[in-house]
């Protein structure tokens, strides 16, 4: 009894300590490490992780594939069709050639068969391998898709943690700041109505904090989402931040037309409106050379034939004797006999040449794709040079921002630290000192939003061009 009593007692000082702890921590704090948790992991590996996990990425992968064997199809019109056939024909008739034989038995050991238009292989091949090109650039186009969708929520929740970070710094500054006023006003140092204010401003910043919170578990909530989970499985590491920034070039009317150019060969939408326009060529080639060449055949076999003739009684008076010629040189014996054949012909279709003919038709249709995708290409030609001369100024303005407000974030602080000892020596107004932190709140805010800005337009240069090469969007190398 006395062994449980004290497990008992143990038991009881373990609960006190674990509830003195969770009353100890606040709710927000509580929350914020639940929206942490989860394993750093890095930009790198979370374009990884999102395209390995990604259901639209692997479907395009596949149709990638299924989009190559069909070029392993069109060469497939080269070779010919081999084969070995057994057949039986039954036949009959009351006079003429037929009446000759019943039928006959086949067997062809070895049988080929081929049959080529040349214009048409030529343009049904150009076709697939065009289709394969556009399905590679699909995937391309998809997996940049990705790269962007992760960047910029990898830095939505850097971004909001950041924000959550001030928010709780803002929240102790102010706490503490409370605690001055309240010891200068039991010294009567201040007047009520500076401690008042003081609590509503320590009380104020709850909401902001809450929101900020709320903002951290939503975007990292959109990050998994982004690399295949349903939960917070992963969180982005802010060590990031403390990457130098490569530097953009400054002369925007140069570089502006050299990523033009750039995206012209690599921009994977301009790449496939192109091979549409290609395919939709060769697709109106592959019915006009139904008139404009001739299609070309060869067919052989080699085999065993055994006919089953119809004895011809033929008698033919000769004096006193009647001879029964032998007709088996025309009507075959019952015996197997080697047989083949070889046959050679180049077809041309004349009806392809009429309006009214289906392919005729057909090739009309293709004729207004290729207007269409020229059409589109001309559009997403205008667009594509508004986008990166938008993503490039983004691009240049967050960098200059960067550069500013670090030496402002700098500033700030030094400065709310005077103000902090110029306050509690009375120099001061409470006013003033709030007034100090809000301006090292806002160079705060403003750098971070200012980093994320720049990797934001970053990921978008890289999806406008089709290139992953942060080099050669900055500097041209």
């Amino acid at each position: 009894m006395r062994e449980r009593d004290k497990l008992m007692k143990r038991n009881e000082i373990v609960i006190c300590f674990l509830t003195i702890v969770l009353l100890a921590v606040p709710p927000c704090a509580v929350e914020a490490g639940a929206a942490d948790q989860g394993r750093s992991i890095g930009l790198e590996e979370s374009v990884r992780t999102a395209l390995m996990r990604n259901h639209d990425y692997r479907i395009a992968l596949q149709n990638m594939k299924a989009a190559k064997e069909k070029v392993s199809t069109a060469w497939g019109q080269l070779m010919p069709a081999l084969e070995s056939e057994a057949s039986m024909l039954r036949q009959g008739a009351e006079n003429g050639f037929m009446s000759l034989s019943d039928g006959q038995y086949d067997i062809k050991v070895v049988q080929l068969r081929f049959g080529i238009n040349p214009g048409a292989f030529y343009n049904s091949l150009m076709y697939s391998r065009k289709s394969y090109i556009a399905a590679k650039e699909e995937l391309k186009r998809i997996k940049s898709e990705i790269e962007y969708r992760v960047i910029t929520s990898y830095f939505d929740y850097i971004l909001a943690r950041e924000i959550v970070t001030m928010r709780k710094e803002s929240m102790d500054l102010y706490r503490q700041n409370l605690r001055d006023v309240k010891n200068l006003f039991r010294t009567g140092t201040v007047p009520k109505f500076e401690l008042l204010q003081a609590q509503v401003q320590f009380k104020s910043r709850e909401p902001e904090l809450l929101a900020a919170e709320n903002n951290m578990r939503t975007a990292l909530d959109v990050f998994n989402y982004h690399l295949g989970y349903d939960a917070s499985h992963h969180r982005p590491d802010h060590l990031v931040l403390k990457k130098k920034f490569l530097v953009p070039n400054s002369d925007a009317e140069g570089t502006v037309p050299r990523l033009r150019e750039v995206a012209m060969k690599n921009r994977p939408e301009l790449v496939q409106v192109n091979m549409k326009r290609e395919i939709a060529a060769h697709g109106r080639n592959v019915k006009a050379s139904l008139y404009l060449w001739p299609t070309f055949t060869m067919s052989g076999y080699y085999g065993k034939t055994k006919l089953m003739p119809n004895p011809v009684d033929v008698r033919i008076p000769m004096g006193a004797q009647t001879i029964n010629p032998d007709f088996s040189g025309i009507t075959g014996t019952d015996q197997w006999q080697d047989t083949w054949q070889v046959r050679v012909a180049a077809t041309y279709r004349w009806g392809s040449l009429f309006p009214a003919d289906p392919a005729k038709s057909e090739e009309r249709e293709q004729n207004t794709r290729v207007r269409e995708a020229e059409e589109e290409l001309l559009r997403l030609k205008r667009l594509i040079t508004i986008s990166i001369r938008s993503s490039y100024s983004k691009l240049l303005t967050a960098y200059m921002t960067i550069q500013s407000q670090k030496d402002n974030v700098l500033t700030a602080e030094e400065g709310l630290r005077i103000a902090k000892e110029s306050y509690r020596a009375g120099v001061i107004k409470n006013s003033d000192l709030i007034s100090s932190e809000y301006s090292l709140t806002s160079a705060r805010t403003s750098y971070i939003h200012a980093v994320h800005s720049y990797y934001a337009a970053l990921a978008e240069l890289k999806r406008e061009t089709g290139v992953d090469n942060t080099t050669i969007i900055l500097r041209g190398e």
